[in-house]
């Protein structure tokens, strides 16, 4: 017994639409079970309204969103290229030499015009930014509907996320960039977070004026010839050493040993930051945290809606599969295979078309910049020994920095430290996560984000299939998951499930958000 086209049959068939069953066929969705009409609806229909974030009073803020556009869009909040990769090994090249300026922006790697991800990415490259990214850059696109963030699942709000790049990806530091908020936003920043108001007084442009630019004294006040009297004298009790800062000094970030160190040349920026007094540091932290939660809030609306697969699915629902023209028979083949044979949709369902969980698919680990256990030594900067810091184990390693993260939802920064909505991976034991696992990441405008995979190791939509066909690769690192195995699909199904995966695509994005905004001089 199976239905089809609303009749009951008892029927024996090889696939599609039997002659018995078109005798019996009253609309025009013959050919389609109920299963797979039913399997593809729970793949559309993403909710009219974004979740709300309770974290992040400012989200629903349409001023908080048109300043999180400008910040999203600025690149006076990046800093200099190292030339190195995020594990400190030096790399080939870069968007510009070593020790240059970046001038880039979220948007720089996340091209709101080509589905949110980085268009300057070819496979085994991954991402570029102010140093290589071991892992490929996600889309920013529909993230506000997934419960943990980045593909090794370490960030639980859209707002935890530009904390920290900008002084990875982006390559500056949170003094400059309150420096920046304070030079070219103030007002608008002070309309918003009336709380906080930006406490540094002046711009960069009247500070650098004031600072030193002698060697070990960098960024310090000149000397006149003491400490003036704005400026804030301090003292290393342990090595005798001296320094004058400016109260907000213009470039730092903490650095490794505790205390003041002044012009210590291992600390960052001669250990500026740490030589700030408690309550400055404090403010200056504030002033990240306030510019990556309007960050969020722009993030929040960047939602990928009404894509071919999404009006096909109102024909399908009206009977009218067979004959609606709104995606071709090849793709309509090809959705049938992504709920069917192909099981695509045991792990990429839901409205997002993910089931934010974790997997390993048996993607080899590619490119230069692409850290494997070997790259991680006992002490290195990627230690898989101790383990620290362990990337090639993917969310086993993401939740162990997701759990320790400092700006969680509950943690002091959020604006609802009650707020217990990812509880549930708080208390996830990351052992219990295979190694080399990542989160399942949506297909919505998975036609534009190209090259593919936690590492870009897959240059096509062609070559992802392929894989999956295959049943991944042999000899891949970790724990691969037992859902992967041959699918046993033929060449023209390959095809077929390809046209499917390129109907995902949504309309652009409006103007007033995927256009660059008008920013203040």
């Amino acid at each position: 017994m199976k239905t089809i086209c609303g009749i009951a049959l008892v029927v024996v068939t090889v696939g599609g639409c039997s002659a018995v069953d078109n005798v019996f066929c009253d609309n025009g969705n013959c050919g389609w079970t109920d299963h797979e009409s039913a399997e593809l609806s729970a793949l559309t229909d993403l909710p009219a309204e974004p979740p709300v974030d309770t974290s992040n009073r400012y989200a629903g803020s349409p001023l908080a969103q048109q300043l999180g556009r400008k910040f999203f869009s600025d690149p006076r909040f990046s800093g200099y290229y190292t030339g190195n990769d995020e594990i400190g090994r030096p790399m080939p090249f870069g968007r510009v030499a070593k020790g240059q300026a970046m001038n880039i922006s979220c948007a720089s790697c996340h091209d709101l015009k080509n589905g949110g991800a980085d268009t300057a990415e070819i496979p085994g490259n991954v991402s570029i930014g102010a140093s290589w990214t071991t892992l490929n850059t996600p889309t920013v696109i529909n993230v506000v509907f997934q419960p943990l963030l980045m593909w090794g699942a370490r960030i639980d709000s859209l707002w935890a996320q530009p904390i920290g790049a900008i002084e990875a990806s982006m390559g500056s530091n949170r003094a400059r960039a309150a420096w920046t908020v304070a030079s070219f936003y103030r007002v608008d920043y002070d309309a918003i977070f009336t709380e906080y108001p930006v406490p540094l007084q002046g711009t960069i442009a009247q500070l650098i004026p004031t600072l030193s630019s002698e060697p070990g004294k960098v960024g310090q006040c000149l000397m006149n010839p003491d400490c003036p009297s704005n400026c804030r004298s301090v003292k290393d009790d342990a090595t005798g050493a001296t320094g004058c800062f400016p109260r907000f000094v213009l470039d730092g970030k903490p650095g490794k040993k505790a205390g003041c160190q002044p012009g210590d040349a291992a600390e960052p920026f001669g250990d500026a930051f740490d030589c700030m007094a408690m309550d400055d540091q404090v403010a200056v932290k504030r002033i990240l945290v306030n510019f990556a939660k309007a960050v969020g809030a722009f993030e929040s609306r960047l939602i990928s809606r009404d894509s071919a697969f999404d009006q096909f699915m109102v024909d399908v629902r009206a009977g009218r599969a067979n004959e609606s023209t709104i995606i071709s028979s090849d793709a309509k083949k090809g959705a049938q295979l992504f709920v069917g044979k192909a099981g695509c949709s045991d792990c990429h369902n839901t409205p997002l078309l993910s089931d934010s969980k974790f997997y390993n698919v048996g993607v080899p680990d590619l490119g230069a910049a692409v850290a494997t256990e070997l790259d991680c030594p006992k002490g290195g900067t990627c230690d898989c020994v101790t383990p620290n810091n362990c990337l090639p184990w993917g969310v086993r390693d993401g939740l162990v920095k997701l759990q320790k993260h400092p700006y969680l939802r509950t943690s002091s920064w959020s604006d609802d430290p009650n707020d217990l909505s990812r509880k549930m991976y708080m208390d996830m034991s990351p052992d219990a996560v295979g190694k080399g696992s990542y989160r399942t990441p949506s297909l919505r405008d998975v036609a534009l984000t190209a090259p593919y995979m936690h590492d870009g190791a897959l240059p096509t939509l062609e070559s992802v299939v392929a894989h999956y066909n295959r049943g991944g690769d042999a000899n891949v690192y970790g724990d691969r998951s037992a859902r992967i195995k041959p699918l046993n699909l033929s060449d023209k199904e390959q095809s077929q499930l390809v046209a499917f995966l390129k109907t995902l695509t949504g309309a652009p994005l409006p103007s007033e958000l995927a256009d660059p905004p008008e920013l203040p001089r």
